[in-house]
């Protein structure tokens, strides 16, 4: 081709664009524009990429309005820019869905848009508002550390060391009193009637969001709980319900410090009840003479006080008047039978135990092994076990 010719091709061809700088943009409506910035390909365009630029003008700059107030906004996982456009429009987080989707792609984020919970503004641009939307927000959290095997008040007591959002005392009367809707909520409970939420909450390390309230700390518990237990071993099991195996289970926290044990210490309460005796457990008059004595301390007190520390004998005595009456069905030295209900949340092992008690043996009792790091020395007779708690110097 002649150069001549090369020229006038070349000539033409500016000619061309530069007419249809000129005169495209007046003739591009909104419709083009919407399909241009929703066809990538088309928007990157070189000239129509210039001109959708400047028929949006600042709806893809402008905020929805000037409310500075941070909206919780969740997005859903597969959500593509469009729909997210116009899930913020009907919030009115964005003020146009075309503005936000050139703005989402002029800021290099398309298909950067993450799933999760957001807080977004009013007051933000289309730019800051998908910004935020590539960082999920999370809440800041209060660590909170629970042992296991802690009883209700001890929880509550360790609340009030703590800086928290809600009351000691509030999370205290759910725990003692829960809604008929919470306790719906989790109908593996087994509560008996008027019953507490005591040996179903969970331990470890919680996290308890800024803006939680006393129940949502609660529903923590015991969400953590069943975390922690199974479904399978959160129901009834050799003819004991779940709230009578929780209670058995309580027992055996107190009493066991080494896991092996626990289905052994299990097996001496179950072969009691078997033969028609009483479980003449220590947990149980502790528990009994630190709920009455805590009934007579204020709230704040309850962080300084000792929890699990033997009462004086006789055991026989925390019966009326000594104790309040509602509480001597949990004292195993007067009562026969399983307490109506647990002293303390146990562990997933002691529930395994009082599930799978060990009773193969025919013990009836056990003593605590100095420095032995807990363990116990179990015996089948009265006889053998005197001898040998006079052996470890208990008597």
């Amino acid at each position: 081709m002649k150069r001549p010719t090369l020229v006038k091709i070349a000539a033409g061809l500016v000619l061309t664009l530069v007419l249809l700088r000129v005169v495209a943009p007046p003739l591009i409506g909104d419709a083009l524009v919407t399909a241009g910035v929703r066809s990538p390909g088309i928007a990157t365009l070189p000239i129509i990429s210039e001109i959708i630029k400047e028929r949006l003008g600042t709806r893809a700059t402008d905020p929805a309005g000037s409310d500075t107030t941070l909206v919780t906004v969740e997005i859903a996982a597969g959500t593509g820019t469009g729909a997210i456009a116009s899930q913020l429009h009907d919030a009115g987080l964005i003020a146009d869905e075309v503005g936000f989707i050139y703005a989402v792609r002029a800021a290099g984020l398309d298909g950067q848009l993450q799933a999760g919970t957001f807080k977004v503004a009013a007051s933000m641009t289309p730019a800051e508002v998908a910004t935020a939307l590539t960082d999920p927000y999370r809440e800041p959290t209060i660590g909170v550390d629970i042992r296991g095997g802690l009883r209700i008040e001890q929880i509550v007591a360790k609340l009030t060391t703590l800086k928290l959002p809600f009351e000691p005392a509030d999370v205290l009367t759910i725990l003692r009193k829960p809604s008929a809707a919470l306790i719906a909520d989790y109908p593996w409970l087994d509560l008996p009637k008027g019953g507490t939420l005591e040996g179903r909450l969970g331990s470890g390390s919680l996290s308890v969001p800024v803006s939680a309230t006393a129940e949502t700390f609660v529903r923590i518990l015991l969400d953590r709980f069943a975390e922690q237990v199974p479904e399978k071993y959160r129901g009834s099991s050799g003819g004991y319900s779940f709230n009578q195996i929780l209670t058995l289970a309580s027992i055996v926290e107190k009493e066991a410090a080494v896991d092996d044990e626990r289905p052994r210490m299990a097996g001496v309460y179950t072969y009691r009840l078997q033969l028609g005796q009483g479980l003449f457990a220590d947990p149980s008059i502790i528990w009994v003479a630190d709920s009455a004595a805590l009934r007579k301390l204020k709230l704040s007190k309850w962080a300084s006080y000792e929890f699990w520390k033997f009462p004086a004998k006789p055991y026989s005595g925390l019966i009326p008047p000594r104790v309040p009456a509602d509480l001597v069905p949990w004292n195993t030295f007067v009562r026969g039978g399983i307490p109506p209900a647990p002293l303390c949340s146990p562990t997933l092992a002691s529930i395994i135990a009082a599930r799978e008690p060990d009773s193969s043996r025919k013990e009836l009792y056990f003593v605590l092994i100095p420095n032995s790091g807990g363990r116990h020395d179990f015996s089948k007779t009265l006889a053998e076990h005197e001898a040998k708690a006079r052996k470890y110097g208990w008597k």
